[in-house]
C-alpha cells in the first residue's frame, strides 16, 4: 500500500504546496521561496572506470559548474586527487556516456596542483548540451596519456513530469469533454514523489485513478493508485513502494495516468506522463498569488507548463484553468509582489480553459524565466486586473560551491588537507543535496556533519554525513526555516579525523572560496619551525618570528574571516632566525588569519589565527 497524504511530514506539506494545494495558509510558502534566485548548477564525478577504455586507478575527481546569471561564463571549482601522473590535458567534451566527442572547453589553465578553480567564458552550446546529459570531463596524465579519469556532467535540478488527460487519449477513445492537467514532482534527494492534478468536467463520479505502465494506445499494469478531494487529485508516492526505475520510466514516457468513472469504468480521461526537461516549469495558478487576492474568494485554479526548446530561445507554454471564464490569459514579467509588464497574450483557448502557445524569448527573458520572474495572469469580467495568478516556478535549485580547510576550523588547524564541495536546496526549502571531495586528511574521517553557525563560531550539528573517501555524497530533509539560514552563510561542514577530533577541515556553505591551497610537495615552507606570532590580540602591528632552513622570497598575507585580503608584506627570507613585522593599523576589529606564502611555488602555510581589538 502506498503512503499518501494521511502520512505527511512537514516537508511533504511544503512540496504539495508548490504543486497546487488550494489551502491559502499553505500556498504562501512557495511564493517566499522564489527569492533568493535559483541557479544553473552541474557537477561531474570523475573516475577511471568511466574512461574509454577503463583505467585501473585510485584517482578521483569532482568538478562543479555554476553559470553566471547571463550564462556567458561558468564558475568552476573542483579537485583531482590520487592521480597516477602529472595532468597533461583537461578538457570538457561533447558526448554521452560511453562515447567520445569534440572539445568544448580547456580547463587545464584552472588546475593548480590538486585544485581546480576559476571562471571560463562559454557559448550557448555548453548549456544546450549539459541539459541533455551530453557533456563530459576528461583528464589525461603522463601515466595515462589516453585518459586517466572521466565523468558525465549531471544537472543539479529537481524533476517535474506533466500529464494532460482527455477522453480522446482513453482506451478506447471517447467523446468526454472532461480534462485534467498537472504532474508529478520529485525534489532531488527525496524518498517520495508528489502528484497534483486539477480535474474538471467529468461525466460522473470517480471510481478509481492511477498511474499505469504502458505505451500510448495500450492497456498497461497498475503502478500506483492516486487520490484526492474535490477537483484536485493530490498526494505522495513513496519510491520504495514502486519500481526502482520509477523516475527513469517517467523520464522515458513509459507511464500514463487514467481516471475511471461510473459512466466510463475503463477510463474516461487518460494522458501520458512526460518529462518537462531539466530546466522547465510546472506550477500552480491560483488566487493566493494574485495581488490583491480576489474577494470574495475564488474557486478558480489551474496549472501552467513551460518547456524550453533545444536552443534555449523559445518557450512552449500550456495553461489549463478550471472554474473561471477568462477574459484574457497573459504571461507577464515581474517579481511576486509586482504587477509586471506584459510579455505575451496567450490568445483564444483551444478548448474550454486550455491555452497553448510557442513563442520566442530573448536572452534577458530567459534570465527572467530562470530567476522566477515570469508569471501567468488570468483576468475575468469580475476581476479585470486578475483573478488568479501563477509564478512559472522552474526546476532549478539554490546552489552553493565552497571549500574546506584547516583555516576555517574553530580553532584553526595547520592541516594540509583541502576539500571542495557543492550543495543545493530546492526552492521549497525541503531538501539539501551535497557532494564533496577531500584530500590530504591526516587520517580516515571519524565524523563529518553539517552544522548551524556563522564564520568563526561552532554550532549545532543537524546532519551526519557518510564517512566515505575521498568523495562524500548524500541528501537530507530539512525544515523550511533552515533554507534561509543556509542561503545567508549560516551553516558549515566539518570533517574530523583521529588526530583532530574537534575538526581537521571545515567549510562555510556559501558561493565562494577562501582556503589557501597548501601544496603538499616539499617547499621551503616545510622547512620553517618555531613560529611565534605576537601580540595576541593585536592592534597596530603583528610581529612574526620563526626559523627557516633555506632562503626564499615570500609574503606575509593577512585575510579577514571572509577571506578578504586585509594586508600583505613582501619578505626576503635568509636561512636562520627571522623577525618580521606586518603593519595592521586602521583594520576593523575581528578575527584574521595570517599566512606565509611563496607565490612562485603556489605554496602557503597558515601561521596563526589572530584577533584584532580596538
Amino acid at each position: 500500500m502506498n503512503k499518501t497524504a494521511h502520512l505527511l511530514r512537514p516537508s511533504h506539506l511544503k512540496i504539495l504546496t508548490t504543486l497546487g494545494l488550494i489551502i491559502a495558509s499553505l500556498m504562501a510558502t512557495p511564493l517566499k521561496a522564489q527569492n533568493p534566485i535559483p541557479h544553473l548548477v552541474f557537477h561531474v564525478e570523475l573516475s577511471g572506470s568511466e574512461a574509454i577504455p577503463a583505467v585501473n586507478t585510485d584517482a578521483k575527481g569532482l568538478i562543479t559548474f555554476i553559470f553566471t546569471p547571463d550564462r556567458t561564463k561558468v564558475n568552476v571549482s573542483g579537485m583531482l586527487v590520487k592521480m597516477d601522473g602529472a595532468v597533461t590535458e583537461a578538457k570538457i567534451r561533447l558526448g554521452i556516456t560511453g562515447q567520445t566527442g569534440a572539445v568544448l572547453l580547456d580547463f587545464l589553465p584552472l588546475i593548480n596542483g590538486r585544485h581546480v578553480i576559476g571562471q571560463l567564458n562559454v557559448t550557448p552550446q555548453l548549456l544546450q548540451n549539459l541539459l541533455i546529459n551530453g557533456v563530459y570531463a576528461d583528464v589525461r596524465t603522463t601515466a595515462h596519456p589516453n585518459g586517466e579519469i572521466r565523468g558525465q556532467f549531471v544537472c543539479e535540478t529537481d524533476q517535474d513530469f506533466s500529464c494532460m488527460l482527455a477522453g480522446s487519449e482513453a482506451e478506447p477513445p471517447n467523446n468526454s469533454t472532461a480534462r485534467a492537467f498537472g504532474g508529478i514532482h520529485y525534489p532531488l534527494g527525496a524518498a517520495d514523489v508528489v502528484y497534483a492534478f486539477v480535474v474538471h468536467g467529468l461525466s460522473s463520479a470517480i471510481i478509481s485513478a492511477g498511474i499505469y505502465e504502458g505505451a500510448v494506445g495500450q492497456t498497461g499494469t497498475l503502478v500506483s493508485k492516486i487520490s484526492g478531494f474535490g477537483n484536485i487529485l493530490q498526494g505522495l508516492i513513496q519510491l520504495d513502494t514502486v519500481d526502482p526505475d520509477f523516475l527513469l520510466k517517467c523520464r522515458e514516457g513509459k507511464y500514463y495516468i487514467v481516471i475511471k468513472t461510473v459512466n466510463f469504468p475503463a477510463g474516461e480521461i487518460r494522458g501520458q506522463v512526460n518529462h518537462i526537461g531539466y530546466f522547465g516549469s510546472l506550477a500552480p495558478i491560483n488566487e493566493v498569488q494574485q495581488l490583491p487576492p480576489p474577494f470574495p474568494p475564488s474557486a478558480a485554479f489551474g496549472f501552467s507548463r513551460s518547456i524550453l526548446n533545444g536552443t534555449l530561445d523559445s518557450l512552449t507554454t500550456t495553461i489549463y484553468v478550471a472554474d473561471i471564464l477568462p477574459t484574457s490569459v497573459k504571461i507577464r514579467i515581474g517579481n511576486p509582489n509586482e504587477v509586471g509588464t506584459e510579455l505575451l497574450d496567450m490568445g483564444f483557448s483551444t478548448a474550454p480553459g486550455l491555452y497553448a502557445k510557442k513563442y520566442k524569448i530573448t536572452a534577458a527573458q530567459l534570465t527572467d524565466f530562470a530567476q522566477g520572474r515570469l508569471f501567468i495572469n488570468v483576468t475575468s469580467p469580475t476581476f479585470p486586473n486578475g483573478q488568479i495568478r501563477g509564478v512559472m516556478k522552474n526546476t532549478l535549485r539554490k546552489a552553493y560551491a565552497f571549500d574546506l580547510c584547516g583555516v576555517q576550523v574553530v580553532p584553526p588547524t595547520n592541516s594540509n588537507a583541502l576539500g571542495i564541495a557543492v550543495a543545493s536546496v530546492d526552492q521549497a526549502n525541503c531538501y539539501l543535496n551535497y557532494k564533496l571531495i577531500a584530500d590530504g586528511l591526516a587520517g580516515a574521517p571519524v565524523d563529518a556533519y553539517f552544522a548551524t553557525a556563522g564564520f568563526g563560531a561552532n554550532g549545532t550539528a543537524f546532519h551526519s554525513m557518510p564517512l566515505t573517501e575521498p568523495i562524500i555524497a548524500g541528501s537530507h530533509e530539512i525544515m523550511a526555516a533552515l533554507g534561509p539560514i543556509i542561503e545567508n552563510s549560516g551553516t558549515y561542514v566539518l570533517i574530523s579525523t583521529p588526530g583532530n577530533l574537534s575538526g581537521e577541515i571545515r567549510g562555510q556553505v556559501r558561493r565562494g572560496f577562501t582556503c589557501p591551497e597548501v601544496v603538499v610537495a616539499t617547499t621551503e615552507l616545510d622547512k620553517i619551525d618555531k613560529v611565534v606570532v605576537s601580540p595576541v590580540p593585536f592592534k597596530n602591528v603583528l610581529n612574526v618570528a620563526f626559523e627557516s632552513a633555506s632562503d626564499f622570497e615570500g609574503r606575509l598575507v593577512l585575510r579577514d574571516i571572509l577571506g578578504v585580503l586585509a594586508g600583505t608584506q613582501s619578505v626576503q627570507i635568509v636561512a636562520g632566525k627571522q623577525s618580521l613585522q606586518l603593519p595592521t593599523a586602521n583594520l576593523p576589529k575581528g578575527i584574521y588569519s595570517l599566512s606565509l606564502e611563496i607565490p612562485s611555488q603556489n605554496a602557503s602555510v597558515l601561521l596563526k589565527k589572530v584577533l584584532r581589538v580596538e
